[in-house]
């Protein structure tokens, strides 16, 4: 009994150490540590008895994105454990940057790929050495010899590699190619077996149910397509296939600029789809492509069930019609709008396209829309009175009550080179606090009459020390539109940058941005011919939801869309702890309830959890970027940025299959329940309640 005991007591003490640990490495890449001791943590999990402590180190020392460390991540390829040594392949693909560093990489990564057991990480292997950043063809050009090798292919290989044929390795070429012809065909064009093997690909087995098989087959459809290389027998194919995706990618390759002799045929087949997202790329397709010869399909489009297709086609509408004017269809439209939740979106599409077709007709429907209860459809006034040159209901609506119809107003004059732009913008600077219209105000003032760079100098200078003292990283945009408007305002005494506009400028060298304060560094430097230092002063995180749950737990939240039901989402706490429990922290406080999807943008995403209902006002401090091996597939939900290490806890759901988003944007959750209803958001729909589902063994967040 006592030896019994003691063993208990022994492992108990073991799992607590290894979540220690564990919560130790996720504070330090949190933190982006940049000296050894910062660095500690990872290294100690990088050497630690379990396999789960070394995955996680090692993907830690990815997400740093540091060159000097490829030695380090590289050691791991030849770890006991396949998920390690995958993890090391990725890894390696996110630190190398520079010319040298991508043939480093390169070679390493196939020294030990040639002895690679495992299938899974091989396919990962092959997954990272695709999305490389290359400059040197010849190096494209061995990389698709090796990921392709082991693709289907019509003819006998003469020497077949080890996983030919297998789905994981067929996958992670896949994923490889799609890839690599994204980012690196300029550099090498794709040689013509590797064409061929992705034309096999494209129809392999096209009745498995296999999600690995039917992925492999999207990545080749997305390969193709990017090549220009989708014929007309592959396209028959694409629009008979079981999968949705592979069909609606069907639509979009009919779409582009390549001859398709079975175009229309192909489309008027996608029109009739059982799937909406196969008929709205369709559409969307014949809008590019026939839509100067016939507008049947618009038409039709206005009646179909899904309101993303109408919505679409009411759009369309809007470049006019050969056959006959779709004047009298969009008056109708915009002549009923209402203040019904829901209601307002046909009738507000309907406007902005009769300003394009017929302007005069708009004209008299403005006021209905400039003076509406609901903002959404007086943002869109602004948006059809920018193309009506419509300056008076401009300058009125650039007042708003609401931010976003000010922003949509503003960004307009600014476009047409109105004085109005000016004004507007200067008072938004002075009087409003909505980072969205504080950038578009700044950028707005990039000409500025002589009479009035004074009054525009003072007013940015103050916006500018409003903003730095509210110490609020999310601020990171408006504050660098301003510098660069300062920049241009360079006064005659140049000594020390003049006067308030030189004291301005010195305060942010300390900034707690290091983007703002290097910002400030080089504008000073500019004025003055002497180096100036930039000297952050960030201030470390101290958040308590670094403290994450359990990697094993399974934490769901269902989020409740007001009068459309509800979607559920599991969170994945091993690959992004610090995002989940972040979000899983404000959820647990409401901070989600109420907000809204401020875009939806069909066959893409749908975006929301913003207080401002737009792109640039979220919760801070930044979170950091957790990207991984989750690729961004439909049904996976992400966090929004505006480059890296920007998250604001603002949330997208993937509506397609999206890998050009995979190593950019952190996925935290899956969607398990309810794509039906994410299919049906339409802008501005309310999140009524986020509720945690399943037990959560650990407070996440503070008092």
């Amino acid at each position: 009994m006592r030896i019994l005991l003691a063993l208990a007591g022994a492992l108990l003490a073991s799992a607590v150490d290894a979540q220690s640990l564990r919560e130790r490495m996720i504070a330090a890449e949190d933190s982006r540590p940049q000296t050894a001791e910062g660095l500690a943590p990872l290294m100690e999990g990088l050497k630690s008895s379990h396999a789960s402590l070394r995955r996680q180190a090692v993907r830690g020392l990815g997400r740093l994105e540091r060159e000097d460390l490829i030695a380090t991540i590289a050691s791991r390829v030849s770890d006991d454990d396949p998920t390690v040594r995958g993890a090391a392949y990725n890894a390696l693909g996110q630190v190398a940057r520079s010319t040298a560093a991508v043939a480093d990489v390169h070679a390493r990564m196939l020294a030990a790929m040639k002895s690679e057991p495992e299938v899974v990480a091989w396919g990962v292997g092959a997954a990272t050495l695709g999305r490389l950043p290359y400059a040197d063809a010849a190096l494209v050009k061995h990389t698709e010899e090796i990921v392709a090798a082991v693709l289907p292919a019509p003819a006998e290989r003469s020497s077949r590699p080890a996983f030919y044929g297998q789905a994981d390795a067929m996958l992670g070429a896949a994923r490889g190619l799609e890839a690599l012809v994204r980012t690196s065909r300029k550099v090498s064009s794709p040689l013509s077996p590797t064409v061929t093997s992705l034309k096999a690909a494209a129809i392999l087995e096209p009745s498995a149910t296999d999600e690995r098989v039917i992925r492999v087959r999207r990545l080749a459809w997305l390969a193709l397509t990017t090549l220009g290389a989708v014929d007309a027998t592959l396209l028959q194919s694409g629009v008979a296939d079981s999968d949705e995706e592979v069909r609606r990618l069907a639509m979009a390759a009919a779409g582009a600029d390549i001859p398709l002799e079975p175009r229309q045929a192909v489309l008027e087949k996608g029109l009739s789809d059982a799937s909406p997202r196969v008929r709205y790329e369709a559409l969307k397709s014949w809008g590019r492509q026939l839509q100067r010869t016939s507008c049947e399909a618009l038409r039709a489009g206005l009646r179909d069930a899904s309101p993303h297709v109408r919505l679409l086609a009411i759009d369309l509408l809007g470049n006019g019609c050969v056959d006959e004017a779709p004047t009298a269809l969009l008056q109708a439209l915009a002549e009923v709008v209402t203040s019904r939740p829901g209601e307002w979106h046909a009738p507000a599409h309907g406007l902005v396209a009769l300003a394009q077709v017929a302007p005069a007709k708009a004209r008299e429907l403005m006021p209905r829309y400039t003076r509406h209860a609901t903002w959404q459809v007086r943002m869109y006034a602004a948006r059809a009175a920018g193309t009506l040159q419509a300056f008076d209901e401009l300058s009125t609506l650039a007042r708003d009550v609401h931010d976003n119809v000010r922003e949509a107003a503003m960004a307009a004059l600014a476009e047409l080179k109105r004085p109005e732009a000016v004004t507007a913008a200067l008072e938004a600077l002075a009087t409003r606090g909505d980072y969205q219209l504080l950038l578009t105000s700044a950028r707005a003032l990039s000409v500025v009459p002589t009479d009035r760079r004074p009054r525009a100098r003072q007013v940015l200078v103050d916006a500018l020390a409003r903003l730095s003292a509210d110490a609020r990283e999310t601020s990171r945009d408006p504050r660098m539109a301003i510098l660069d408007r300062l920049s241009e305002m360079r006064p005659v005494d140049v000594s020390d940058g003049g006067d308030d506009l030189g004291a301005a400028l010195r305060a942010r060298l300390a900034d707690f941005d290091p983007a703002v304060a290097r910002k400030a560094a080089e504008i000073l430097q500019a004025w003055t011919g002497t180096p100036h230092e930039a000297t952050p002063q960030r201030p470390p995180p101290a958040r308590t939801d670094l403290v994450p749950l359990a990697s094993e737990h399974d934490v769901q939240l269902r989020i409740t869309m007001a009068g459309k039901g509800a979607f559920t989402m599991r969170l994945l706490l091993d690959d992004a702890p610090a995002s989940a429990g972040r979000v899983l922290a404000l959820a647990q406080k409401g901070y989600y309830n109420g907000l809204t999807f401020h875009r939806v943008a069909a066959n893409f995403v749908i975006q929301g959890g913003s207080p401002g209902a737009n792109e640039y006002m979220g919760d801070g401090p930044f979170m950091r970027d957790e990207v991984g091996l989750v690729s961004h597939s439909r049904g996976t939900v992400g966090i929004s940025t505006r480059g890296r290490d920007t998250g604001d806890a603002q949330l997208f759901v993937n509506l397609i299959d999206s890998p050009r988003l995979d190593h950019i944007y952190t996925v935290l959750a899956v969607v398990v329940d309810g794509m039906d209803v994410i299919d049906a958001v339409i802008e501005g729909d309310v999140i009524d309640r986020v509720e945690v589902v399943g037990e959560v063994m650990r407070p996440v967040c503070g008092p």
